[in-house]
């Protein structure tokens, strides 16, 4: 066995063919994956592949064999602006000067190519996978569903999909998307995807709970130590649900158990736009449960309110055991609130200086590091990674011809019209 599936709260143990998102016994933790080898070789493969080692999956399919993976570079101009000696940026999205050739411009590419390279190697191949998404991660879905030919069915609200869901291929049959009407916010995405992805036939993708996915992203840190030869000081990166920092967290605790990379996990540093601001509001009382006004109906005020709608998760995976909360107490960590003009002055910066416009939710961990900079909370000669999640869409979209991905069902009201969706999506497939 290349590695087994362990659930954080039981010690339950599953195989590397079993698609297990959750936990049978109920355990509210993630699972995650254990793997045999615990020194990680550095492989002679493109994108993220070259970290094969710790990536829950047997081979690669060659079709996936491409340069999509982060680059991580030191900084010049922007660590002299922030007055930063060793600012390490892990840049993911399309910059063909520096090879960087993510075509969906975000770092879900990451997630989506090992989500579904390991899905066809489990008892779930061939099963519709149903993915929920405010944008990027379903555009990354689409863009490998589309190279593999898998079928796939992305959930998304109907502004989130004009304005995010394009590819640059011609839209395939075996994908299909289902939009919410105006009114309805990500979660009610979310519900609705879950009621699909129980019928016969569809799994669900699984979000933060999807091993494939949390260790895709991974390769942000792994990239980042290998680059400098050991882990960070600090890491950077906006938080909606949580995935990315829960991976940069278990990429971490790998790399200590690897020996070669220092003896000290880096501290993590989560960035959310105010007002929407769950995780920081409940980490700033140090406690471990969400206040309910982020996650009953009235939160869909705040979240009207907030510049990046990408981050905007009611029920992020801070709670559950391996989730934000342990993750920012084993590391000491730090969380922060920015608004709407902190981020675009933030990815004006970016751009300014590095040359490169920037997505929102990187323009979040920016602003946060700004926050972080100015209180002192990190040191002019430490070593931070900045994970800059989503870049280059100005530069792809001059480079490359966009279609957008046309809605096959629109959806008002999910809740009144869930039973005639599920009899409409029966026979899609």
């Amino acid at each position: 066995m290349k590695y087994v599936i362990k659930c954080l709260e039981c010690g339950s143990t599953f195989s590397q063919e079993e698609y297990v998102i959750k936990c049978p016994n109920g355990c509210n933790s993630l699972l995650r994956a254990e793997y045999a080898k615990k020194q990680i070789t550095k492989k002679n493969l493109p994108g993220i592949w070259k970290y094969i080692d710790w990536l829950p999956v047997k081979n690669v399919d060659k079709k996936l064999l491409v340069e999509a993976g982060s680059t991580t570079y030191k900084s010049e101009k922007l660590a002299k602006k922030l007055k930063l000696n060793n600012l390490i940026i892990s840049y993911n999205g399309f910059w063909p000067e520096k090879n960087a050739q993510q075509i969906t411009c975000s770092f879900k590419d990451l997630e989506a190519q090992t989500v579904l390279q390991r899905i066809t190697e489990t008892d779930a191949n061939g099963k519709t996978l149903v993915v929920a998404t405010d944008g990027n991660t379903g555009k990354a879905f689409i863009h490998f569903s589309s190279i593999l030919g898998y079928p796939l069915l992305v959930m998304a609200k109907e502004k989130r999909r004009k304005e995010k869901l394009w590819t640059v291929k011609p839209p395939k049959r075996h994908i299909k998307v289902i939009s919410l009407a105006e009114g309805n916010d990500y979660y009610d995405v979310i519900c609705l995807s879950e009621k699909i992805s129980n019928q016969d036939g569809y799994i669900a993708e699984g979000g933060t709970r999807n091993i494939a996915r949390r260790d895709g992203m991974s390769t942000v840190m792994l990239d980042g130590a290998h680059y400098l030869g050991k882990l960070p000081d600090h890491y950077f990166q906006a938080l909606g649900s949580g995935p990315g920092a829960v991976a940069a967290y278990e990429a971490s605790l790998r790399l200590l158990g690897d020996g070669r990379f220092g003896d000290k996990l880096p501290k993590i540093h989560g960035c959310q736009n105010f007002p929407f601001v769950p995780m920081y509001d409940a980490w700033q009382r140090k406690s471990k449960d969400i206040d309910p006004r982020f996650q009953d109906k009235s939160a869909k005020k705040l979240i009207d309110q907030v510049l990046c709608t990408a981050l905007a998760n009611r029920h992020p995976a801070y709670s559950i055991k391996g989730g934000i909360y342990d993750v920012l107490t084993h590391t000491n960590g730090e969380f922060y609130s920015v608004k709407n003009d902190e981020i675009r002055f933030a990815c004006q910066l970016f751009e300014q200086t590095e040359g490169i416009d920037i997505e929102e939710p990187a323009g979040v961990a920016l602003a946060g590091l700004i926050q972080a900079v100015k209180q002192g909370k990190v040191g002019k000669e430490e070593c931070i990674l900045l994970n800059i999640s989503g870049a280059g869409f100005k530069r792809l979209k001059n480079t490359m011809k966009i279609y957008e991905m046309p809605s096959s069902l629109v959806v008002k009201n999910p809740e009144k019209e869930s039973e005639e969706v599920l009899n409409i999506v029966k026979g899609w497939f």
